[in-house]
């Protein structure tokens, strides 16, 4: 009895050491997972400060100079928002967790801060914040358990870094030659001239080019971002018809660089996706994703009725040898008729040099002045067209069309690639993005024209997608 009474004895000693023993790994353990947590806590609230601020600077900037101040401002205004370690503390903003780039990487350039961005401030789109850039307490966790472990840390240090930007631009994968290089000028009348191109005149988009006597116009590479190389598109019409459809591309910017163009806009295999805008569908177009406008009126030359005269055209006439593929708008002569310039003002009206200047080129929401109808001889000499029983507004407006250009409501409104011509030769090859222009479809697109009146030049801030988070 003696003999089991000191095994049993001795084997309540050990499972007490055992006990012991057991009861110090498990505090441990319990430290760890709770220091752990902590931090892994800090972790996902630093990351939520970087997310939040990168996507308020990315949404922010708009291909300027004040561009880049206003995304810094957002950044900062959007981190003082948040607090950290369960909101006993506020983010103290530094402009140096801040960096912009021209793409996810950074680009060429790499990531610049806001000095070295303003230089670059027409292709950047890319915003990156670095919470590691911030004061060292906004990322530094105490451990309170954890350092009962040998050469266990007393403190852990955190950071988090995201990245946000541009995801999408909302132009056509379809590029037309500039009729000029230079962004804007005056005619006589003291009208504004946008690239070559008039407001409120109707062109043919597929037979045009001021440099030669061969049409130019191209097929964009809708996934090859500016300043890449991209592949053929030219016999992937599955790849390219849904950018016709939704009028957008899968890349952040036009102007980061030259775009991968292919020669011969193949119009008859993507007549039918431009149609959408009428309300006419085929697959892959859809309503959900290229809703019609809310105006699907043909503005044909039987229903230019606020024309005096029927016009010759849809289209601006084309002039003759040695300028064939220049029209009467670009080079007025002599003994012309006032049919000559097709159903002008549809959607929009001729605009005032002098308002471009007062308000440095950049358009205001309410546009720049415009002319009236009355104007038409001045502006439209010789042989000037007449108007008659114009609307106050414009015959788009008027019939159902939305006020003022909206995104997605203006759908007839393409937005379009205007390069520098001439471009080099080649099927495939590299071109420079000199605007975006505007041109509204008075008419539902052939297999062999796309008809449209210039509205003006719009933006990358207006034309670009939402910006979203990319890491």
């Amino acid at each position: 009895m003696r003999a089991a009474n000191r095994k049993s004895g001795s084997q309540d000693g050990a499972i007490a050491v055992m006990a012991a023993f057991v009861i110090v790994i498990m505090i441990a353990m319990f430290g760890m997972a709770l220091d752990l947590s902590r931090t892994y806590n800090r972790k996902v609230e630093l990351q939520s400060v970087a997310d939040a601020a990168a996507l308020a600077a990315a949404n922010a900037l708009d291909g300027t100079t004040a561009g880049i101040d206003k995304a810094a401002t957002a950044a900062a205004d959007t981190a003082a928002g948040f607090g950290y370690s369960y909101n006993n503390g506020s983010v103290t903003w530094s402009s140096s967790a801040l960096t912009f780039g021209t793409a996810l990487n950074g680009g060429s350039a790499g990531w610049m801060d806001p000095s070295a961005a303003k230089v670059n401030a027409a292709t950047v789109f890319f915003a990156r914040v670095d919470t590691s850039k911030l004061d060292a307490s906004l990322g530094e966790v105490s451990n309170v358990l954890i350092p009962i472990l040998p050469n266990a840390p007393t403190r852990t240090n955190v950071y988090a870094a995201a990245v946000a930007g541009r995801d999408s631009l909302n132009v056509l994968p379809f590029a037309i030659c500039a009729n000029s290089n230079t962004r804007a000028a005056s005619l006589a009348s003291g009208e504004l001239v946008e690239y070559g191109f008039r407001r409120g005149v109707d062109y043919n988009l597929m037979n045009l080019n001021p440099g030669g006597q061969t049409p130019e116009n191209f097929l964009v590479n809708p996934i090859a971002p500016a300043g890449t190389v991209g592949v053929s598109m030219m016999g992937r019409m599955d790849v390219v018809s849904p950018f016709i459809c939704t009028g957008r591309m899968a890349i952040p910017t036009l102007l980061g660089g030259q775009i991968t163009v292919e020669r011969s806009f193949p119009i008859a295999s993507l007549y039918q996706m431009f149609n959408s805008r009428f309300g006419s569908y085929t697959s892959p177009c859809t309503a959900n994703s290229a809703p019609a406008d809310p105006n699907t009126r043909s503005f044909d030359l039987s229903n230019a009725t606020w024309m005096k005269n029927k016009p010759d055209h849809q289209y601006a006439n084309p002039l003759s040898s040695p300028d064939p593929l220049l029209t009467v708008a670009e080079k007025q002569t002599t003994g012309m008729a006032g049919t000559v310039y097709g159903p002008l003002w549809s959607y929009a009206k001729a605009a005032r040099y002098a308002s471009y200047l007062a308000n440095s080129g950049v358009e205001p929401s309410s546009g720049y002045a415009t002319f009236a109808t009355s104007d038409w001889a001045t502006i439209y000499n010789p042989g000037a067209p007449v108007a008659q029983s114009y609307p106050g507004t414009t015959p788009y407006q008027t019939t159902g069309g939305v006020t003022a250009y909206k995104t997605f409501r203006n759908t007839r409104v393409l937005r379009i690639a205007l390069l520098q011509c001439p471009v080099a030769a080649g099927s495939k090859v590299a071109a420079t993005v000199l605007g975006i222009g505007k041109f509204f479809m008075t008419v539902p697109a052939t297999p062999s024209a796309l008809n449209g009146e210039f509205a003006g030049l719009d933006t990358e801030l207006a034309s670009g997608g939402n910006a979203r988070l990319y890491q």
